[in-house]
């Protein structure tokens, strides 16, 4: 227990003070900078005042910064300095980088001079080194935003400044590893083959740790281990051959991530980053065999790993950096994995090379998609019930049509047609009829991919149906919009009722203003190469996630249909109360006979929120909900309500009518009694059938006379 201890704390400095300046807790080898700040009317105000090293469990070689002093003054006092001042001025650089979201592309493109002019030099001391070493590291901690054209060159280099460096004869054995880069060198043993090792395992934070970093000439093919970048080098001939190549010295570059190379090629829209390695021998024309491996674990700039199981490799490209293009390039490089192991999720990607350089795998992922499986027992019977409910609806409100009039047949016939496809387009459209499977194996040509999200092309019907879906269930709450407004202007004007081209402006606006929603949302997203930008994948239905399974107020899921339809049921929701407040009303010059019972009023009130769909407004709770007992609850809610809307259509606005009670009654007295036999005589039952005398009326009652309106305009006959 007593040497586990000292080992932790050798590993840590804990948080305290250090000559008047306060540092927090802080990995072994790093940088750890102080609680005190540059004030705020300085050059550097919020900016560190101090830098120290954790070291053998305590902080040392403290640096404080000229809060007056810009990266710009360093660059141009660098000149002049002695080696005194190079080491404040090195020190100074890394604290000004230190805060990487901060930086301007102006602030990198000097920083990165800063470094290499600092690396150039040949007699700096170590810590100099280390303090250039941790500036480029930090450097590495901006956004890719934050770099720009201006950083180019100047990262360009830095990279090369990097690579000879790395085996320059002062730094011969020498290991600097910071977070974000790590350097070594080896000194070749020039007896027998010369196949130089490098080999690295990132720490549980995702960077890098000086004890997982090793170089080893002719190591032993048996001691192999999982590990996150591996490169070998063969030089020259490997056979025993007296005529040795003029090498003594390897070195290496790795980087945590590709900010500072930049690609035209290869764009990254997972926010997805690469682990770039460079092998440098010095020597030109030297015969060399590279073969280097990196992991195929899917890494984000945040340091975030993305889950296994939610996205698998699709292909990878080998690549190195030409600087001469100023981009990735495939020239002399082969892949040599053949296949993936898709059980094996630590598996690496092997690549081989006939040069030295930097030298990254461009890999693109897809979604491991968990395809929706066929419509549970529950959604296929309410929807089918609600389809046979609104083709009745529909038949006996175009049979009935006399008894009310144009405009409120038009509108819940069109209510009940839109809603029907859409059923219908529900129960046999919904999945997805191509389903595309992780790849197996890479392909045959080492080519650069576009990004680092694999897109298909678009295949099959799944884009028209979620278009038709789209259309009418838009439609569909259109149309109950333009219902609702029927109702207002009832109430509104209760003796000339709605406007006198009604029915032609509902005609137009209920097919057409989806018809512009669907259009808009088509020609803003959808492209054949990218049909996830309009439609998911999983099933037919509009896009909303980003690639990572965020929400995404860009995608048309939410503008093409969650914005329009809450601006439509927010005004059905403005007209129920308005005609609940009205029709609640007691008009105190009717006696107790002529007022509306509060039962047919509730009624009423409820059937015109099944047919405004009100009950949509369960999904936007379900969507932002986020304890999982009450998304669950809300997401049986949900589907029961509108599966069976159809059904409740039915119920609400032609069973419970009178007109359908007593065509109901007649068929069924019209079905023969069957025969009864007593005492061995027999008796014959025939229905009397009457004739029906038709009622008419107007009634004084204001409330009677919009909820005429609701109960489909079906009750006339029926007196107050």
């Amino acid at each position: 227990m007593f040497s586990f201890r000292c080992f932790l704390a050798a590993n840590f400095c804990a948080n305290g003070t250090f000559e008047t300046f306060t540092f927090p807790k802080t990995v072994f080898g790093r940088f750890s900078y102080s609680a005190q700040r540059c004030e705020a009317q300085t050059q550097n105000a919020g900016l560190p005042k101090a830098t120290a090293q954790c070291l053998n469990g305590t902080f040392d070689k403290l640096q404080t910064l000229q809060c007056s002093l810009t990266l710009e003054m360093i660059n141009v006092n660098l000149s002049s300095a002695s080696q005194a001042d190079t080491q404040q001025l090195a020190s100074n650089a890394q604290i000004l980088t230190s805060v990487p979201s901060q930086l301007t592309a102006q602030n990198i493109s000097v920083a990165a001079q800063i470094a290499s002019r600092l690396l150039s030099t040949s007699s700096i001391t170590e810590d100099v080194k280390l303090a250039a070493v941790t500036t480029v590291s930090q450097l590495l901690n901006a956004s890719g935003s934050q770099f720009s054209t201006t950083t180019v060159n100047s990262t360009n280099n830095l990279t090369q400044t990097l690579q000879n460096f790395s085996r320059s004869s002062g730094n011969v054995g020498l290991q600097l590893v910071q977070p974000n880069l790590a350097i070594q060198s080896l000194k070749l043993n020039t007896d027998g083959p010369s196949v130089v090792q490098f080999t690295a395992v990132k720490g549980l934070s995702g960077t890098f740790l000086p004890n997982r970093i090793n170089v080893s000439q002719n190591p032993d093919p048996q001691n192999l281990f999982p590990v996150d970048v591996q490169m070998s080098i063969k030089i020259g001939d490997t056979t025993g051959s007296q005529n040795k190549p003029n090498v003594d010295t390897v070195g290496f570059v790795l980087y945590n991530n590709d900010q500072f190379f930049e690609s035209e090629a290869f764009k990254s829209s997972l926010g997805t980053k690469r682990r770039v390695i460079s092998g440098n021998l010095g020597v030109e024309n030297v015969s060399v065999t590279v073969e280097f491996n990196i992991n195929n674990t899917l890494q984000f700039n945040s340091n975030q790993e993305e889950k296994p199981s939610s996205m698998s490799i699709q292909d990878f490209a080998c690549v190195f950096w030409d600087y001469k293009l100023g981009d990735w390039s495939t020239k002399g490089c082969i892949k040599v994995t053949t296949s993936f192991n898709s059980s094996n999720l630590s598996a690496s990607l092997a690549c081989r090379c006939d040069h030295t350089t930097n030298f990254a795998v461009l890999m693109s992922f897809s979604p491991n998609y968990k395809y929706s499986e066929a419509l549970g027992v529950i959604s296929i019977i309410g929807c089918a019930l609600s389809v046979a409910g609104l083709v009745i609806t529909v038949l006996f409100q175009i049979l009935t049509r006399n008894s009310r009039g144009l405009s409120p047949t038009l509108l819940m016939v069109s209510i009940c047609v839109s809603m029907t496809i859409f059923y219908l387009l529900f129960i046999f459209g919904i999945n997805n009829p191509v389903q595309h499977k992780a790849a197996s194996e890479p392909s045959q040509t080492n080519s650069i991919p576009l990004s680092d999200f694999h897109r298909e092309v678009d295949q099959g019907p799944c884009t028209a149906m979620a278009a038709l879906l789209q259309y009418f269930l838009l439609a569909t709450f259109t149309w109950s919009t333009l219902y609702a407004a029927h109702i207002f202007f009832v109430i509104k004007n209760a003796m000339s009722g709605p406007p006198e081209n009604f029915n032609i402006i509902s005609v137009i606006t209920g097919w057409g203003f989806p018809a512009v929603i669907v259009g808009i949302s088509l020609g803003a997203t959808y492209r054949p190469d990218k049909p996830l930008n309009y439609r998911q994948e999983e099933f037919c239905w509009l896009a909303a996630l980003t690639p990572n399974k965020t929400f995404d107020l860009r995608k048309p899921m939410f503008w093409g249909f969650l914005l329009p339809l809450a601006l439509m049921i927010f005004f059905n929701i403005a007209v129920l109360f308005y005609f609940a407040l009205i029709t609640c009303r007691t008009n105190q010059s009717l006696n107790s006979s002529q007022v509306t019972p509060f039962r047919k009023k509730m009624l009423s009130s409820v059937s015109l929120a099944v047919v405004l769909g009100i009950s949509w407004i369960i999904g936007y709770f379900m969507l932002l909900s986020v304890d999982p007992i009450q998304h669950n609850i809300l997401t049986y809610a949900f589907c029961l309500c509108n599966t069976t809307q159809g059904v409740q259509i039915f119920v609400l606005f032609t069973v419970r009518t009178n007109i359908f009670k007593e065509k109901f009654s007649i068929f069924r007295k019209s079905i023969p009694s069957p025969e009864v036999s007593v005492h061995r005589m027999s008796y014959h039952l025939w229905p009397l059938r009457e004739k029906d005398l038709p009622e008419s009326y107007r009634s004084t009652d204001f409330d009677q006379q919009v909820m005429d309106q609701i109960d489909d305009q079906t009750d006339h006959g029926r007196p107050t």
